[in-house]
């Protein structure tokens, strides 16, 4: 509950409130951080139906606010809503596999489909060929981190994944909006939760990873409810 509170207030505060209220979709939003302040209170449990959907319901409603942007949206920003809203349900996808275990693999794919996803929204123009050639130092240097015996039966799953997840940041990263500071944060977050998993302990590791990844989709989905006018601005 404090996390989702705390969230609320940075999200709200500076830049990313000034987002909000010229995307004119603060109203909008107000399910999404109920079903955070929920997800903190009551979600992190053992694995089960309702601890999936407590988890996926947060990603859930962005994915609810894009798809109406969508639905009214042409041309060039209906394409790039689009993308993000099939980013935001892989994203789902992957929350609810990950809540079991043995589905491990399978949330790697639906979360790498999901950096496709949010690749094809953000696009290559333009390029920044320095700040990619960062993430992918980043990434190389992250994977080395990770116990190779943890690692083993994935290990292929997690290179991919770091390359996908590096790109994802990059081409989020490169052009200005919120989805900057949106795609830095996610890739915060899955680094923190891949460390968890094949590196060693990460205490606080429910808040760390479920706090930066939430607000980093919230910041890529206000990417995509801004108006047309506000994009052309900053482009």
């Amino acid at each position: 509950m404090f996390s989702g509170r705390m969230m609320t207030k940075n999200v709200t505060s500076d830049g990313g409130g000034a987002q909000m209220k010229r995307a004119g979709v603060s109203g909008q939003l107000v399910p999404f951080f109920k079903a955070v302040c929920v997800y903190f209170l009551l979600g992190a449990g053992a694995p089960s139906a309702t601890t999936a959907a407590l988890k996926c319901a947060p990603v859930i409603c962005l994915f609810g606010c894009v798809l109406y942007k969508a639905a009214y949206s042409a041309g060039a920003r209906g394409r790039y809503a689009r993308f993000v809203c099939l980013g935001l349900a892989l994203s789902a996808l992957g929350d609810a596999a990950l809540v079991w275990p043995r589905l491990l693999a399978v949330g790697i794919v639906m979360f790498g489909a999901a950096h496709v996803a949010y690749i094809a929204a953000f696009g290559l123009r333009p390029r920044r060929a320095g700040l990619g050639a960062l993430a992918a130092l980043a990434a190389a240097l992250y994977v080395r981190t990770l116990r190779p015996a943890a690692l083993a039966p994935f290990a292929i799953l997690v290179h991919v994944y770091a390359a996908l997840l590096a790109a994802m940041a990059w081409r989020g990263a490169a052009r200005p909006g919120p989805q900057r500071a949106g795609a830095v944060l996610f890739a915060i977050s899955d680094a923190l939760l891949g460390y968890s998993l094949f590196g060693g302990s990460l205490p606080y590791k429910n808040v760390l990873v479920m706090s930066t990844y939430y607000l980093g989709q919230l910041l890529i989905a206000l990417s995509a409810l801004k108006p047309a006018e506000a994009q052309q601005h900053e482009q």
